[in-house]
């Protein structure tokens, strides 16, 4: 039922019970019925007609008008988000492309372990524009419509961009996760191997998603050179202190150890060990 339709019964209905009830009881209840029981009856006829069907249609029309509002809010956030995109495309990456194409000229002419290294810190923050960009694109609804095939295709461009070998087992079924799971399970993803790309100069790295008897589990495990204190206490590792608040965003548990000459993260939902 459409939005005028609800409006003009909710208009027409007492109008067209009245005049029913008025006719019926003229033409055919006068010599049953007399007036003044007459006019008491039509308050309560239409009061009675209000809260049986005016009322769920009240109750409609209110649902069609908060949905309405809450799909004009989400197409305003999804305008700015576009918005934002667009800027970040047209001004910071196109800047930061040109920089790299300057300093690509550079190390032609100069043979400079600095200029390789500005390159390389340069390439990184290209990188993290790129997938700003991308994350802006596309919503947390779509996200959660099409998860799985979304975070496979962002690993097979992790793997094209890094170089690195990345063996994902991905055992997890979308219908195992709630929306909110899904979004914030997505992003520890993507912060968990852009960490790996900037810091652990890892060759190998090993992605597991999996079911839990009461939940699910993520691990991911790579070979680079890790920690040898409490990163935590770093400052400038905002990923990890991000990913350790979406953890807790989703009642799981969060570890990040050091063994064998690897290092493995693991987010578990709540009710898991952290066995691996």
């Amino acid at each position: 039922m459409r939005y005028k339709q609800i409006k003009w019964l909710i208009l027409t209905i007492p109008t067209v019970v009245v005049g029913v009830w008025e006719y019926v009881r003229h033409e055919f209840l006068l010599p049953y019925i007399s007036m003044d029981a007459g006019n008491i009856l039509t308050p309560v006829i239409v009061f009675l007609v209000t809260i049986t069907l005016l009322l769920h249609l009240f109750v409609v029309y209110e649902k069609m008008q908060e949905d309405l509002k809450k799909e004009r809010a989400e197409k305003a956030v999804l305008q700015e988000r576009e918005r934002i995109a667009r800027e970040l495309h047209d001004g910071i990456a196109q800047t930061l492309f040109l920089c790299s194409v300057q300093l690509d000229q550079l190390k032609l002419k100069y043979d400079d372990g600095e200029l390789n290294q500005v390159h390389k810190h340069l390439r990184l923050i290209h990188d993290d524009v790129r997938q700003s960009i991308y994350n802006l694109k596309h919503s947390s609804s779509e996200a959660s419509h099409v998860w799985h095939e979304r975070l496979v295709h962002w690993l097979d461009q992790y793997r094209l961009d890094t170089g690195i070998h990345l063996e994902a087992h991905i055992d997890l079924k979308e219908e195992q996760l709630t929306p909110r799971e899904k979004v914030e399970l997505f992003h520890c993803i993507q912060e968990a191997l852009t960490n790996i790309r900037k810091h652990a100069a890892a060759e190998h790295v090993s992605l597991r998603l999996e079911p839990r008897p009461s939940g699910w589990a993520l691990t991911v495990v790579d070979d680079g050179k890790g920690f040898t204190d409490d990163p935590f206490q770093h400052h400038d590792r905002f990923g990890l202190k991000i990913m350790q608040e979406r953890a807790h965003n989703m009642k799981a548990d969060f570890s990040l150890t050091r063994e064998h000459g690897k290092t493995r993260l693991q987010i578990i939902s709540a009710g898991g060990d952290l066995r691996g």
